[in-house]
Order: structure tokens, then sequence, then C-alpha cells
């Protein structure tokens, strides 16, 4: 996201795939030892043949796939334009029914019942219930529900999701769960078995890190007289 806001991803400042792609050969493989890492993959990318993509991911050395960004962040008109035009979430079922054919493993965002049970036909390995932009931090939402408010949107997608697939390893991810209090609260009241991090770790325990740091160099005293 170079600093910028998750939505950032579905916009056309730069090609997702891409992106990611180069990250992984560049960046990150040649640094990480013996730790699977999973690329984002925009699925509804019209500008690709999909599964010589995926072979590429393969290749670069990903452990698995997820399908971000994604339409599932989009409504209205819009997002039905997209699937008019056969841009829309069928070809993110369809990246991950063939990912999950290479060998690549498999996880998924959802954002309601509809699409988790789409996901789950596919074959996905993990499933996420997406409750939107995480709060907190410099880009976190400003408007998203209350804690409580999620139990019934997760349990709803996983519901869905298991009665196609009853074995899916099903997390939680986004909105307002943004702590480790919070992971624990969505662990009791739901039947997530874990979570997704994301802003939660990468980004807002960063911005604590910097901050408070910074603030203790410039809280020490020069020595009088220098300027």
């Amino acid at each position: 996201m170079n600093g910028h806001g998750s939505s950032a991803g579905s916009m056309p400042f730069g090609d997702a795939n891409e992106i990611v792609l180069e990250m992984g050969l560049r960046s990150i493989m040649p640094a990480v030892k013996n730790i699977p890492v999973i690329a984002g993959v925009c699925g509804t990318d019209v500008t690709r043949v999909m599964a010589i993509f995926l072979k590429q991911i393969k290749e670069a050395g990903f452990s698995g796939v997820i399908n971000f960004p994604t339409v599932g962040s989009l409504d209205g008109k819009f997002r039905q334009r997209l699937e008019d035009l056969g841009m829309g979430h069928e070809k993110e079922v369809e990246m991950i029914r063939l990912a999950r054919g290479m060998g690549l493993f498999t996880t998924c965002y959802c954002f309601n019942p509809e699409e988790a049970r789409a996901m789950s036909k596919a074959d996905v390995d993990v499933l996420i219930a997406h409750m939107e932009l995480t709060t907190g931090g410099s880009l976190g939402s400003k408007r998203a529900m209350e804690l409580e408010n999620t139990v019934p949107r997760i349990q709803a997608i996983i519901k869905a999701a298991r009665e196609i697939k009853k074995d899916l390893i099903c997390l939680a991810h986004g909105g307002p769960i943004s702590s480790p209090e919070d992971t624990e609260y969505i662990y009791q009241h739901t039947d997530a078995v874990g979570f997704v991090g994301a802003s939660s770790i990468e980004r807002i325990p960063v911005e604590r890190a910097i901050q408070s740091t910074t603030e203790a160099f410039k809280s020490k005293s020069l020595k009088k007289g220098k300027r």
C-alpha cells in the first residue's frame, strides 16, 4: 500500500498484481526464510490469463494466495456494474479455484454469506469474515461498527460457509477488531478460530512505536549553552 489505506489497492493508481509479484521477487522472498508468504491476488484482473499469473506467483516462491484487492469491499451501482461486466466476485472465486488446483494454499476475504458460500464451493482452505476497514491509527476507519455488532455478521458468514464445507477454517478480520482484547471477545462470542491482523499488527503498533520513540528522543535536554 506504500503507506496508503488498503482501499487504495482497488483504485487505478497501479497494477496490483504486478506490484505484489515484484515485491515478492525483489523484497520479500530474498529476505524471508522458512516462513509461508501469501500473495494478495486481484482475481478480477482482466489483463492477465489467471492460470499463467498464478504459475508465476508459485514460481516466485509464494506459498498461497488471498483475494486482495477484492470487490467485496465495493457496493452500490459500481459494484453491480462490475458484476454485470464479468469483473465481479465470481472472478475471485475462480482464481481461488484455480490456485487450489495448482496446489497453492488458499485464503479468502468474505463480506457476506453469499460470498462465503461461493468460496466454500471453490474448496478454499481458510475463510476470513471481513468486517470492513480496521479502526485505529492514522489511517484507520472513523466509522466502524461497534465490536458487539460484528458478532452476528461473523457468525452468519461462518454458518453459510460451513453449510458447504464443514471442516473449513474460519477467521475474522477488520472493523473494530484491532487489539488482542478485541480478538478475545470475538473468540468467546463467535466460531472464529483465529484472526488476520493486517493493520492491527503491521501498521498501528509501528505508528505507536515510532511516535513514542521519537517523543523520547525529543524530550532529552541539551547541555546549557548549546544551540
